[in-house]
């Protein structure tokens, strides 16, 4: 078994990350995960202190599996149709395969699949009741539905813990009902969590508190990056892969250039991750098949410079914000998010954005046509000294075909 304090650091904080993104509505951070991981926790820890590691990350990570809708989550659930959409309705098994992927998570995707049971037996999927729920599910679900709740205009806390008491013993139980109020009773907590301003100082001493995950993999983190890689691509229909591969395009390239092996595991890493912040891109965008409006470009052009805001949040991996957010900046200086020109583009980030330009070519988009790895190669030949570094340019052109021809 593998039990490191860095690792399970980096670990602890890339999910809360990858919760964060999820969260993101345009340009607005949510904070539903977190405020709902923070409540569910602060119950286990006083309830159930054996669970609450596992509790927190389930909360964290409790609507991965809603990341296909269009809107919200939360926007859904407060209209009065949103569970019948066919996605509400299984996101709690479909966040709970996922998470089960994820090194140590396995008790955690367990409740994950629960949260949406109701005490009386008329939630989903199951429609499990009473006690056939498992205590951190029912602890997961009263905090999701306190954030819902306080999401109403004008809500207050005791708004909301009026209303849900008309719950209890029907969708709610009783006894996680009372672990709310318990942990309500602490004024400090009860006036932090309400805020959203106030919640990273409570995630980051949550983060500091928290028991270590025992992990049976050797690297539980580039095992997590992994995971996450896939993640990201499965948010939009035609991206399935993408991140892999251009990790390996990255790899292939780094390793002809004569990289050392340190800076070529780095460098995949950064490649994993590249588009870590394109979660946040509203599907109907990255899908649409004709051109783009300039707001519509707007939004997509924001997702490197998420992708470093996250991972600079990563203790661990924020050497490689600039590698993997930077792959939109052009050599002749029109790219984004900085304008970078030459030499001042990172190596890391050059490399990244040449194998993901032949990525791109090289799979099915709802805007081009597929083309072949040769088509790609003139792509990024005549794309020499304007888009690309014409050194870096001149060895892709041969090595990712051959990359390309060996997958």
């Amino acid at each position: 078994m593998v039990q490191d304090k860095h690792q399970g650091r980096i670990f602890s904080e890339l999910v809360a990350a990858l919760s964060m993104v999820l969260d993101i509505e345009e340009s607005r951070k949510l904070f539903h995960a977190w405020r709902v991981a923070l409540l569910a926790w602060m119950m286990a820890e006083r309830s159930s202190p054996a669970e609450e590691a596992q509790v927190f990350y389930a909360g964290l990570l409790h609507d991965i599996g809603a990341m296909g809708l269009d809107d919200h989550i939360v926007h859904q659930v407060m209209r009065s149709d949103g569970q019948l959409h066919p996605i509400v309705l299984s996101h709690a098994e479909k966040g709970a395969e996922i998470v089960a992927e994820i090194p140590g998570l396995g008790p955690a995707a367990a409740y994950i699949r629960q949260h949406h049971e109701h005490w009386d037996g008329g939630g989903f999927p199951a429609r499990l009741a009473g006690d056939a729920i498992s205590w951190p599910a029912q602890l997961l679900q009263t905090a999701d539905l306190f954030d819902v709740m306080l999401r109403r205009p004008n809500s207050s806390v005791d708004d909301v813990l009026r209303s849900m008491q008309y719950r209890v013993g029907k969708d709610l139980s009783p006894a996680a009902y009372d672990a709310l109020l318990d942990v309500m009773d602490d004024q400090e907590f009860r006036r932090g969590v309400a805020v959203d301003g106030t919640l990273a100082q409570l995630m980051q001493d949550a983060l500091s508190r928290m028991p270590e995950i025992v992990f049976t993999e050797a690297d539980p983190v580039q095992a997590t990056i992994r995971v996450f890689a896939r993640i990201i691509d499965a948010k939009h229909a035609y991206t399935a892969g993408h991140s892999q591969r251009v990790a390996r395009y990255t790899v292939s390239l780094a390793r002809k250039l004569g990289l050392a092996p340190e800076q070529v595991h780095k460098l995949e890493t950064a490649a994993l991750l590249h588009d870590f912040g394109k979660i946040a891109v509203p599907r109907a965008v990255l899908d649409k098949p004709a051109k783009l409006t300039e707001q519509e470009l707007q939004v997509v052009r924001q997702h490197p410079g998420r992708t470093m805001e996250l991972l600079k949040t990563i203790s661990g991996l924020k050497d490689l914000a600039l590698d993997a957010g930077c792959h939109h900046e052009r050599f002749d200086g029109k790219g984004y998010p900085f304008g970078m020109r030459g030499a001042e583009i990172p190596l890391g980030a050059r490399i990244i954005a040449l194998a993901d330009t032949f990525d791109a070519i090289t799979s099915l988009r709802p805007y081009q046509v597929l083309r072949s790895p040769e088509d790609a190669a003139q792509v990024i030949a005549r794309g020499q000294n304007s888009q690309f570094d014409p050194e870096l340019a001149s060895v892709a052109v041969r090595v990712l075909p051959e990359a390309f021809n060996s997958l």
